[in-house]
């Protein structure tokens, strides 16, 4: 019996921690926003171009709260900023994915994606430089690893775009 009590508190310990780790994740996207992408489901590109849209404000978020020095804790929002673009851009991939896995022409909409991506990394890449300014230093460690993340992701994802394009350009060429 006392085995049986152990194993259920256990249990109930693991369970309530695994909730509120849970609970702790941030959603990179409103309640308009998914509804938005809900409604446009059918349709890679207005659906990708919407993705697109929402990781540029994610973008703009972060110039804009690291302009205005005189604002409190902008380092944490710019982490909590990047980290959402970093999410949206992985939605983005995914979703090329699952559109190329159900033979979706996606020819028209990737060069938006490749062109937005592309300047996306210039972004970000103006953004890393900034931190090397010294007055900039210590708030640039609160954003420094995912903003280092957010580069990788984008330019990841702009090889991977460029790569589709180019397949589908061949498998369109063939049929």
């Amino acid at each position: 019996m006392k085995i049986l009590t152990r194993l259920f508190l256990i249990l109930s310990c693991a369970l309530m921690l695994g909730t509120s780790l849970v609970a702790q994740q941030r959603d990179a996207l409103s309640d308009v926003e998914s509804d938005q992408l809900r409604e446009v489901a059918q349709d890679p590109d207005k659906r990708l171009k919407l993705y697109i849209k929402f990781a540029g404000e994610r973008l703009d978020t972060v110039e804009a709260t690291l302009k205005d020095e005189k604002a409190k804790g902008r380092g944490q929002r710019a982490h909590d900023a990047l980290q959402d673009f970093r999410q949206l851009v992985d939605e983005l991939d995914d979703n090329i994915d699952d559109y190329v896995e159900k033979q979706a022409d996606l020819r028209k909409i990737l060069p938006e994606v490749i062109n937005t991506e592309d300047s996306f990394a210039k972004r970000l890449k103006a953004i890393k430089d900034r931190g090397v300014d010294p007055k900039f230093t210590e708030e640039f460690k609160s954003y420094s690893f995912v903003l280092q993340d957010a580069i990788e992701a984008v330019d990841l994802s702009l090889e991977d775009a460029k790569k589709t394009l180019e397949e589908q350009g061949q498998t369109m060429r063939k049929k």
